[in-house]
């Protein structure tokens, strides 16, 4: 008898009998006003049976809406009173509309959908989806279309399906060689994850395909700052992408860094290519998200110090390889002097022995011709003297004797 009791107690509390209650009201106010036909049998003494129900029930009902007021913080007296109609007799109900990742309200309005809950009708435009919970527990999750709303459900976030940009404007990591760097400035795109059997693929009837189970990770996987404060979902991929790159930084010395020996591979385009696989991939899929596209900024020294140490160092090492090539320049001149120089006593030696030869030794030619051939051997002598002279001087002795 209890469970039947129970039973029948929990139905007529339950939203599917708001017009059976609403029958039992008018029954109620109809008896009343029999009680007062018979006892009084005058029309002013039954209307005043009537206005004491009335008034009995608009005194309970005041009472309900001070109480939902103080609760909800809620000034607004009539839609509260429109909130308790409704769940109590199905229908007038008040209505929300989502456009654009937000509640289309006005400035300063209060809507008693938006800050109590159902029952009520919500109304979603394509590229959003609502999350509804209950006090205990998440209850739906809701893409676009018209919405009938439940009692006792509230909304708890929305979202829109479109893509996201964000930002990190800096990480502080410990490189493997225990020196802090930063990471500045990396820049990302990322969606909705999409649903597994929709594969991506958007329709006329379903232009925003989504993976529920993304939304409840973008919504319920969220980080808890130190001061309890819940960080917004959008945080948790953002989360996800700084420990993979703290991950990656922390398993390389700085120098690997930031001059790496090797060009094609640069730990760098390596921390680019890991957000391609799979394992990673996964993290930020856990926290709801598929990420699109990824800038990952630029990797410097913490320290200032560090930073103009390593440019020193770095023009050490161009000074010295200034001063090889320098050298080799000079080599190299060095190199074609002497080559020009032995040239030169060739063509001499060729002179001399020409001379040579054509010097009389059998004295068939005249004396003048012997003479003019041995003062050709001395000239060509003696310009090889000179300039023996002139390449054993040093740059010094040749400003000098300019300058004297």
């Amino acid at each position: 008898m209890n469970k039947i009791f129970k039973e029948m107690t929990n139905w007529f509390l339950s939203e599917k009998a708001g017009l059976w209650r609403l029958v039992i009201f008018l029954a109620s106010l109809f008896i009343v006003s029999l009680i007062g036909w018979f006892l009084a049998n005058d029309i002013w003494q039954i209307a005043g049976f009537v206005f004491i129900f009335i008034g009995i029930f608009g005194g309970i009902l005041t009472r309900a809406v001070i109480y939902l007021e103080n609760i909800y913080e809620v000034h607004a007296f009539g839609k509260a009173i429109q909130h308790l109609w409704s769940a109590l007799f199905g229908f007038g109900f008040p209505s929300l509309k989502i456009v654009g990742g937000r509640r289309d309200l006005s400035p300063g309005e209060v809507n008693i959908l938006d800050r109590i809950g159902g029952p009520g009708i919500l109304t979603v435009e394509p590229g959003n989806v609502v999350v509804m919970e209950t006090l205990l527990a998440p209850a739906r999750i809701l893409g676009a279309g018209e919405h009938k709303i439940k009692r006792g459900e509230m909304i708890k976030d929305v979202i829109t399906l479109e893509e996201y940009s964000g930002k990190i404007d800096k990480i502080t990591v410990s490189t493997r060689d225990g020196i802090d760097v930063k990471v500045t400035n990396v820049e990302f795109r990322f969606s909705i994850n999409p649903s597994s059997q929709a594969t991506g693929m958007r329709t006329i009837q379903n232009p925003y395909p989504f993976s529920r189970k993304s939304v409840h990770d973008l919504v319920y996987n969220r980080d808890v700052g130190v001061d309890g404060v819940v960080g917004s979902w959008t945080g948790a991929v953002e989360g996800a992408i700084k420990g993979i790159i703290v991950e990656h930084i922390s398993a390389h010395d700085m120098d690997t860094l930031l001059s790496p020996a090797l060009f094609d591979t640069h730990p760098m385009f390596d921390l680019r290519g890991k957000f391609d696989l799979p394992k990673n991939q996964d993290k930020i899929k856990a926290a709801g998200a598929r990420l699109l596209w990824i800038n990952i900024g630029n990797v410097a020294p913490e320290l200032d110090a560090i930073e103009k140490q390593r440019l020193e160092v770095w023009l050490a090492k161009q000074s010295g390889v200034e001063k090889i090539m320098q050298a080799q320049g000079e080599a190299e001149k060095i190199s074609s002097r002497e080559r020009g120089r032995a040239e030169a006593q060739a063509v001499l030696l060729r002179s001399i022995a020409q001379a040579l030869q054509e010097i009389d030794p059998n004295g068939k030619h005249d004396k003048a011709t012997t003479a003019k051939n041995l003062w050709n051997i001395v000239m060509a002598r003696t310009a090889q003297i000179l300039e023996s002279m002139g390449a054993a001087q040093t740059p010094k002795d040749k400003k000098r004797a300019e300058h004297g």
